[in-house]
């Protein structure tokens, strides 16, 4: 049988590419221009295929180097740790040996010095924290000393300082990347302000250590540097300073130093005093000429314009170093400027076409609001220490599978086991003890930190905040500045500061970590009060210097603006109900902030808050003429001017404002008699309005003895409150005692605690009672009242409990002898 099926020729391709074959790929055709165009496909496919593999093999390796590249730096980074934290546990099993260790190397090391100083028997307090014969620098922070300029080298020196000498993953933010990048350029003179705890200090540190050379820091505070110092020692970078603190031999050793050819410094810190000194001035012309100055960075920036919060007239001085240093890149820093503080600091400092970046305001992480002291419904201190409690204190049911031993055993004992920290910012250092001493009654470790103690107290109390052995510091405002502590869970202004700008620069201590952390002002009329006086008395003397026609006089007039804007917007802020957000912004220039929704008092509950700047304006108005005007004087005549024209009058408003140089037996004078005019004024004012609204009595009414009735009050109640043993004493003022007495033994028991089987309020009640009921006229109950409120202030003075005698009182009014004995 035959088949009728065609015979086709075919062609077939093959794409292998081995190299011994050697028979034709495709069958030939009958046509010889198909055959060549066969192999020339086969061909061409064949080299693209080897191409590709080695493309891909190349890929595949630089992977893999990156990939090692990592694992190296981590392993380098667990490395290190391990070495810190052998170290410390070093110097934990034997301290005794390091402490005699350490005088033995400074002996031998003042021996070999011929230079004259001070010998080691001397105590010489530095602001140093560690020694130079202890400090071991890093090799990767010392670097060549050379600059560099191919652009690739930058990029990796640039990553290995950023992961193995800083030991981050990450950057913070994209505009800190930016501001970083554009500062190793050194092409333009650079402008950044980012929020606190935003990473400033990283934008200069870390180009300062690749380019290698010196960079001169700019710093406004001693204890500022000593903590950039410290911080950056601990990383091995080598780093010194230049300050009126430092020793003959120390001075002379830094300069050697500087005077090499390579100097191993990698940032040396100088205040802006110091900067304008001839000295430094030949200083820094010397390491420009011989090309190791690398960067001029001026760290608070904001001190050099009068715009800002912390104006410091030396700075001013700090644009002539331009002349000194020509051609050297200038970076400035800062946490607190708005859109005219900008200008002014580009402009003192000329700087060159700067590059800026400005971060906004906004940080998700921190809660804003404002508490009334004279709103509150317990006492002001009462209510702050349950606060810290509430912000530091462990959640048992979150936390107990994570804590230990001896943290478990503590919480058996119902022992408070406090994590993260808190700052509670005071105006004097009165104000500071009288805090701290609170908060230890109420059972939370705290500790004053302010100008009046010694330098070494105050490194103590700082290292013990830093090392979280007290979780409180009651501290005035230039406490905190460069301390980079993450775990700050509450900042607390036990009174608002001078001006927003300095607000917003002290609350941003808090969070660092990005954890939720708590920023509360508690605001009173008082504080009010005390701010315009203290305002009051600078602005005096800046108008006398206005008065000049001259630059000077156009300056004073400037900063007399400022500072009249800055407290109004720190006034508005805690007055106004509107997200507290928004309002930083908005001082800062920041359009693009909106409402938080859940991240202020206002967003969370706008009803209460409104209520509460409500109820403030009004009782603001209800009190009547300001504590600072002179009966007799307008409005305009208040201030600075008006106290001091009022005689002994003026001058003890004075004292009552600024306490912090007086004794403590003339602030208990002070709050008895502030207390009763206290009184005396709000009993007149609700009389007064009493007899304002009350409606017109029929005369036959009144003849007949008719009275109005009134309701009683829902939150205080007066022990039978139907007698009238006392003409004249009304049922309000009575529930006014017994609030007054109460809020006071609030204060007074925070830890004591009423006795048992009573409660605080009981206990105010049959206090006040007890005093109505023996008094014979107004004037005796008043005084009574007067008197044992002051003597329970003046034991809560003390840090002495109240001690209450439940007396029984019968039902004609009077107490059993035996009761009162």
């Amino acid at each position: 049988m035959t088949s009728n099926k065609r015979n086709l020729e075919t062609i077939t391709i093959d794409d292998s590419d081995e190299e011994d074959q050697k028979e034709p790929i495709a069958k030939k055709p009958t046509t010889s221009n198909y055959s060549a165009w066969a192999e020339i496909f086969n061909k061409k496919k064949a080299e693209a295929s080897v191409v590709s593999a080695a493309e891909k093999a190349k890929k595949d390796a630089e992977k893999e180097k990156q990939r090692q590249k990592l694992k190296d730096a981590i392993n380098e980074r667990k490395r290190r740790e391990a070495l810190l934290e052998n170290s410390k546990k070093a110097k934990q099993e034997s301290p005794k040996v390091i402490k005699t260790e350490k005088p033995v190397k400074k002996e031998e090391k003042f021996e070999k010095s011929d230079s004259p100083g001070p010998s080691y028997s001397q105590p010489t307090d530095t602001q140093d924290s560690q020694d130079s014969s202890d400090f071991v620098a890093n090799p990767l922070a010392v670097g060549t000393g050379e600059r560099l300029i191919r652009g690739q080298d930058i990029i990796e020196r640039r990553d290995k300082v950023f992961l193995e000498l800083f030991l981050h993953k990450k950057y913070r933010s994209r505009l800190q990347m930016q501001a970083i990048n554009c500062i190793l350029k050194r092409k333009c003179d650079v402008y950044v302000s980012l929020p606190t705890g935003a990473g400033k200090s990283l934008c200069y540190q870390l180009p300062s250590i690749v380019h290698g050379g010196v960079t001169v820091v700019v710093s406004p505070l001693i204890a500022l540097m000593k903590d950039q110092i410290s911080s950056l020692r601990r990383k091995g970078i080598p780093c010194e300073t230049l300050n009126s603190t430092l020793t003959t031999v120390e001075r002379s050793r830094i300069w050697r130093e500087l005077g090499k050819e390579k100097p191993t410094i990698r940032m040396l810190y100088i205040t802006a005093e110091g900067c304008a000194t001839e000295g430094i001035k030949k200083l820094l012309g010397d390491l420009t000429k011989r090309d190791v100055l690398r960067y001029i960075v001026v760290d608070e920036a904001h001190c050099v314009t009068q715009w800002g919060h912390d104006f410091r007239p030396d700075y001013l001085t700090l644009g002539s170093l331009r002349d000194v240093c020509p051609g050297v890149p200038w970076v400035a820093l800062t946490a607190t400027a708005n859109a005219k503080a900008q200008d002014d600091i580009a402009f003192q400092l000329k700087l060159r076409n700067p590059e800026s970046f400005k971060a906004g305001t906004y940080r998700d992480n921190l809660f804003y609001d404002v508490c009334m002291r004279d709103h509150l419904p317990s006492a002001p201190e009462n209510h702050m220490a349950s606060f810290i409690t509430k912000c530091l204190t462990v959640d048992i049911k979150t936390s107990t599978p994570s804590l230990t031993k001896n943290e478990k055993s503590g919480r058996a004992q119902n022992k408070k086991t406090f994590v993260g920290s808190a700052i509670v910012y005071c105006r004097s250092r009165n104000e500071c003890e009288q805090v701290a001493k609170m908060l230890v009654i109420a059972g939370i470790p705290a500790m004053a930190y302010h100008a009046g103690l010694g330098k070494k107290d105050r490194n103590d109390v700082q290292e013990q905040w830093m090392s979280n052995e007290i979780p409180v510091v009651a501290a005035t405002v230039a406490f905190g500045m460069g301390i980079d502590k993450p775990d700050v869970r509450a900042v607390i202004h036990w009174s608002p500061s001078q001006n927003l700008a300095g607000y917003y620069q002290e609350a941003g201590r808090a969070g660092r970590d990005g954890k939720r952390s708590y920023c509360r002002i508690y605001y009173s009329k008082q504080d009010k009060n005390a701010l315009n006086f203290l305002v009051s008395g600078e602005l005096a003397k800046l108008r006398e210097k206005a008065k000049k026609n001259n630059a000077e006089g156009e300056k004073a007039a400037m900063q007399i603006k400022s500072i009249q804007t800055g407290l109004q917007k720190m006034l508005d802020y805690c007055e106004s109900a509107k997200c507290r957000h928004v309002s930083i912004a908005t001082f800062f220039d920041d359009t693009d902030c909106r409402p938080c929704k859940t991240n202020c008092d206002y967003c969370r509950d706008p009803t209460k808050t409104t209520r509460n700047a409500e109820a403030f304006v009004n009782s603001e108005e209800s009190t009547g003429r300001s504590m600072f005007r002179r009966p007799g004087t307008s409005s305009g005549e208040s201030g600075f001017d008006a106290i001091y024209g009022g005689g002994k009058r003026g001058g003890e408003t004075e004292d009552e404002l600024l306490s912090s140089s007086t004794s403590s037996k003339d602030a208990m004078d002070r709050m008895e008699r502030e207390e009763a005019r206290r009184v005396r004024g709000v009993i007149d004012s609700e009389f007064a309005k009493r007899r304002r609204q009350a409606p017109s009595v029929p005369a036959a009414a009144r003849g007949a003895g008719a009275s109005r009735r009134v309701e009683p009050a829902m939150d205080v109640s007066v022990i039978k409150p139907e007698q009238t043993v006392i003409k004249n004493v009304s049922l309000e003022s009575r529930e006014n005692w017994v609030r007054y007495l109460l809020r006071a033994l609030e204060s007074n028991w925070i830890v004591a605690g009423p006795p048992a089987g009573t409660t605080i309020k009981q206990c105010a009640e049959q206090l006040e009672y007890g005093m109505y009921s023996i008094s014979k006229n107004e004037t005796t109950y008043k005084n009574k009242c007067g008197h044992k409120l002051a003597e329970i202030k003046k034991l809560t003075m003390k840090n002495a409990p109240f001690h209450y005698t439940n007396t029984t009182i019968e039902q004609n009014g009077f107490v059993k002898a035996a009761d009162l004995t």
